[in-house]
């Protein structure tokens, strides 16, 4: 089993994209950017689940997708941090990110938006995500009303006409102010490498970011 190097890197990033890589050309995991969310709000009580991690951008940020209006992200509106864990078994590898979220430009939302199958585009219309369902048939019925106003075909597989991205749905950057790599070693005898940096708000979507220091760490 591999160790974590020695001396450490400097950047962690490349560690991290590395390690996904590894993983998707694996095939052994049916969703190997499976991230498990940690959100908070403003009273600090927590709740966790799991996304699906889109793109570890060079800049040292998650990019993930979800409807604004749920959970998460009214929790985001009110307390703007996060925590995210990739674990992936087959490696014995796993990442910890934690920093400020915001918002992703809205043209690549649109962007990612219209990638996404047309059946995954009504959800995002007609499901208000996290909210109250008294039965099936009222999703069912929602999904329907919908797909009439989209002009998306009945067996909801096509649309008429390209479906826009509601306004209450898309992407989040989660920033790494820290981030911990972790390599399972023999009679739990683990190694972590943990990384830090400052960040400074430059825009609506980005930060101005520090050189990482690191730090390694007992098991």
């Amino acid at each position: 089993m591999a160790n974590l190097p020695t001396p450490a890197p400097t950047d962690p990033l490349p560690i991290v994209s590395d390690w996904l890589a590894e993983i998707t050309a694996s095939g052994r995991l049916k969703n190997p950017n499976a991230m498990a969310l940690a959100t908070s709000n403003r009273a600090g009580l927590p709740s966790v689940r799991m996304v699906l991690l889109k793109e570890i951008a060079p800049a040292g940020y998650a990019v993930f997708y979800s409807n604004y209006l749920s959970r998460k992200g009214l929790e985001l509106e009110e307390n703007a941090r996060a925590a995210a864990l990739l674990y992936w078994e087959p490696l014995a590898r796993q990442v910890r990110f934690e920093g400020p979220v915001v918002k992703s430009p809205a043209g690549q939302s649109d962007a990612y938006f219209a990638t996404r199958p047309t059946q995954s585009q009504l959800n995002a219309w007609s499901s208000a995500q996290s909210r109250p369902l008294e039965s099936p048939a009222e999703l069912d019925r929602a999904a329907a009303r919908a797909a009439r106003e989209l002009g998306i075909a009945p067996d909801g597989k096509s649309a008429s006409r390209p479906v826009p991205r509601p306004a209450h749905w898309g992407g989040y950057r989660l920033w790494f102010d820290t981030l911990e790599i972790w390599a399972e070693g023999e009679n739990r005898f683990h190694e972590r490498l943990l990384y830090r940096r400052n960040l400074e708000r430059a825009d609506a979507f980005s930060y101005r970011t520090g050189a990482w220091s690191v730090q390694r760490l007992q098991p």
